[in-house]
């Protein structure tokens, strides 16, 4: 979070905000012209609180989503009071096999994906000690995922992310492999020491998570991202959205659907990957601060 932090105390600087901080800098108290405003961790002082809270719980988000026939990826949303058999029918009606996660988290934590009845209900049981409520999810088969970012309603950052897999050349194991495909690779490997053979294409993780390996892209395809574009700003329109990520997947069969939604805008990654691209990250929360005291 250090970068973040640079970036907001600049900002404060260039536009003459006073800028304090609490809670081990995780929330920060901005002043300026007699008007206060604040930031928790990556959530700015602009969407309204309801609709804010609502995004960041993947059950919520989903049924406010249906509400509004947005497409999105199914969620069987589930209590600590669940019918076990109607979980059950459920797995199995999904080729026994489903994402189950936490309605509240980030960075893909606390999701899983499990494929058999013994794990899942040992997962459900152990993630609804810490969660009102979590999710089941189909399984879908995922070309990629987009993110979409919108300030005021206004497209302001797009970009793609693959799984992350690697080529065997004969030689390297996968952890030498992983490491060559992204030096920032976290470890999450099935089996670090397996040597592929050449060629041989190994998939080192089912999720998208820049933080678990995965890469990102910003070569989209035209006709892509039109319909990218099309399918974020329904959500963005719909629920009057201020500054938000909205997530997409593209399936293999070229469909696309909204996975989830973010109010925090958490730019690290971004950076890292696209270091020549940091002015466009400081314009843009730069101008998501000058929305807050407008």
């Amino acid at each position: 979070m250090d970068n973040f932090n640079d970036i907001i105390e600049n900002i404060c600087h260039e536009l003459n905000i006073k800028l304090s901080y609490t809670s081990d800098k995780w929330v920060k108290v901005l002043e300026k012209d007699n008007k206060v405003r604040y930031i928790q961790g990556y959530k700015f002082d602009l969407n309204h609180h309801g609709i804010g809270s609502i995004i960041d719980d993947k059950g919520l988000f989903y049924d406010i989503c249906k509400i509004k026939d947005i497409p999105i990826i199914n969620h069987y949303v589930i209590f600590k009071d669940y019918d076990k058999d109607q979980i059950l029918n459920y797995f199995h009606q999904n080729n026994d096999i489903l994402i189950v996660k936490g309605n509240i988290g980030t960075c893909g934590n606390e999701v899983y994906k499990v494929e058999s009845k013994d794990e899942l209900f040992n997962i459900i049981d152990d993630l609804l000690l810490s969660q009102y409520s979590i999710s089941l999810c189909p399984y879908y088969e995922i070309k990629n995922e987009y993110r979409t970012i919108y300030l005021n309603k206004e497209l302001r950052i797009i970009y793609g992310k693959e799984k992350p897999f690697v080529i065997g050349d004969g030689i390297s194991n996968i952890k030498e492999l992983a490491i060559k495909y992204n030096d920032y690779y976290l470890d999450h490997m099935i089996d670090s020491n397996y040597i592929p053979k050449n060629n041989e294409k190994v998939i080192l993780n089912y999720q998208f998570n820049l933080s678990r390996g995965a890469k990102m892209f910003l070569d989209i395809d035209d006709e892509l991202k039109k319909r990218i574009i099309s399918l974020s700003q329904d959500v963005i329109k719909k629920l009057d959205l201020s500054f938000v990520s909205v997530d997409i997947i593209h399936t293999v069969d070229n469909k696309l659907l909204i996975m989830e939604a973010n109010s925090g805008i958490m730019m690290d990654n971004f950076i890292r990957f696209n270091y020549d691209k940091q002015s466009d990250v400081y314009n843009l929360y730069c101008d998501a601060i000058k929305t807050m005291f407008e």
